[in-house]
């Protein structure tokens, strides 16, 4: 699976993340990271747009400040390590659901402490492999 991962608060949720948060820890685990505010006019939502670099290739990804975490251009293996870090960053036992673009018909929860290989499991369980 190579494309976009969207990870988020359940429907009708948000996550108690800030923008100035996200962006403090994003600074502390990717020293490399360049962060730009944007503004979504069309829902009225403030998030970061971020680059990182994950497997030596240059990622871009957003955060939204009502909790919707979004990967661009990626594997799930890319990116399995970061969204267990991510959602190490919220209060034990927040939910979180994920979705791939490939398959926008099925999301499924992330189990509360749930390794690399879990998360990479179930995003490729979401995209058939």
């Amino acid at each position: 699976m190579q494309g976009t991962i969207f990870v988020a608060a359940p429907p009708g949720t948000t996550w108690p993340l800030t923008l100035d948060g996200v962006e403090r820890q994003l600074r502390q685990q990717f020293p490399d990271v360049m962060i730009f505010r944007r503004h979504a006019a069309v829902s009225d939502t403030d998030y970061l747009d971020f680059q990182v670099t994950v497997d030596g290739l240059a990622r871009v990804s957003s955060y939204f400040d009502d909790g919707k975490l979004i990967l661009n251009d990626g594997s799930s293996a890319d990116w399995a390590d970061t969204i267990v870090w991510f959602l190490g960053l919220l209060p034990a036992g927040t939910p979180a659901v994920a979705m791939i673009e490939d398959n926008p018909d099925e999301i499924v929860p992330i189990p509360a402490g749930a390794t690399g290989h879990v998360v990479e499991a179930l995003l490729d369980g979401l995209a058939g492999e």
